[in-house]
């Protein structure tokens, strides 16, 4: 795999973050993220939840070469909004899933979520706001992304009320739709993951199945990312994690490594879940089925040097564990980058989104460029 370049797509000094790459229908390439204004200036450090955030996309002219720096805007609302990821379906049809946090006055939050719940997952922030997991949506656009339909918090029982999103959606050959989430049933219960599913191309979702949980209460599985294997295999990456709620426990030092799954049957049952050594998972991941046959996996990197990182495997993935570790960057400030997502060009390059802390420390939404050698 050869590097091309890396370069910034999109910089204003405030929080840009979760970068989503689509080629949409009518040939544009976008790029979704979720903007927020840069706390570190009013409060001394960054947070992955505030008021501003909201979910946006830019629009490259020209293939994937530039990108315009105009904000089109897919949700704003009252809450803080996270993760858009775009999926554009054989009919054209653009999904973007999300989750979002509900902010309170500060000190409303125990009385608002229930004492328990918010002490488990709930936070507090800048002595201003309690902070909890709103849920699971989505946003359908049927003209390219100029108008968007903003759907409900999806319920379930059998799905967490503060069930998130990260991973995109599998488009079966069916037409069944496939949806990885994560998340706690109870309180001081470890996430787990698992499927919903769509039968009426997106404007409904249910419950489907278990794909991962640690009945042990030792190891926290979140962000998965489904890929559907040339022969019909689902291989679910995990970011893997401890128990992150632990006193005296830094949430870096609960970073495990990379854990699969594996479903033979479409996704209604998924296999033992297994660790793959040499993948260190401080980030999600992303699979991208290359025109050539094999697949590139790309993940952040959270570990002195800082950066971002890749393996090209199979068409199956069962060779994540031996193939060589390629690294795409290793010149980030700190750990707070990563969140990748993939497309391949029309003439073959490979286009690697990610958002990246600099020497500046302001963030910003880069890609890579690749070509398989």
């Amino acid at each position: 795999m050869k590097i091309i370049e890396s370069k910034t797509i999109y910089k204003d000094g405030e929080y840009p973050a979760f970068p989503n790459l689509a080629k949409l229908h009518n040939g544009q390439i976008i790029c979704a993220f979720r903007h927020a204004l840069d706390r570190q200036k009013q409060y001394g450090r960054h947070t992955h939840v505030d008021p501003t955030a909201k979910d946006v996309f830019i629009v490259s002219p020209d293939g994937g070469n530039t990108f315009d720096p105009d904000l089109h805007v897919i949700l704003d609302d009252e809450m803080s909004e996270q993760d858009p990821c775009v999926n554009v379906l054989s009919d054209g049809r653009i999904l973007v899933t999300y989750f979002r946090w509900q902010l309170v006055p500060i000190g409303k939050g125990p009385e608002t979520w229930g004492k328990e719940n918010f002490e488990f997952e709930g936070r507090s922030l800048h002595g201003l706001y309690d902070c909890y997991v709103y849920g699971t949506s989505w946003s359908i656009s049927d003209d390219n992304g100029a108008t968007w339909r903003h759907m409900p918090v999806i319920r379930d029982p059998n799905i967490p009320e503060a069930a998130c999103v990260r991973g995109n959606i599998v488009e079966m050959p069916d037409g069944t739709l496939l949806l990885p989430y994560y998340g706690s049933l109870a309180p001081k219960e470890l996430s787990r993951i698992g499927l919903m599913r769509s039968t009426d191309r997106g404007e409904s979702w249910q419950y489907f199945s278990e794909m991962a949980y640690d009945g042990d209460g030792f190891r926290t599985f979140v962000e998965p990312f489904l890929y559907l294997t040339e022969s019909g295999r689902l291989v679910c990456l995990i970011r893997t994690q401890s128990d992150y709620n632990k006193k005296g426990l830094s949430f870096d030092d609960t970073y495990l490594n990379l854990h699969i799954t594996v479903s033979e049957d479409g996704g209604k049952t998924f296999g033992p879940v297994e660790e793959i050594p040499s993948v260190y998972a401080s980030n999600p991941f992303h699979a991208l089925r290359l025109q050539s046959g094999r697949v590139l996996v790309t993940y952040g990197y959270r570990r002195a040097p800082f950066g971002m990182r890749a393996k090209l495997c199979n068409a199956e993935l069962t060779d994540l564990n031996e193939a060589e570790e390629i690294i795409l960057r290793d010149d980030a400030a700190t750990g707070d980058v990563g969140y990748p997502n993939a497309i391949q060009l029309d003439n073959g390059d490979i286009l690697v989104a990610y958002y990246f802390n600099n020497a500046d420390h302001l963030r910003s939404i880069e890609v890579t460029r690749l070509r398989e050698d």
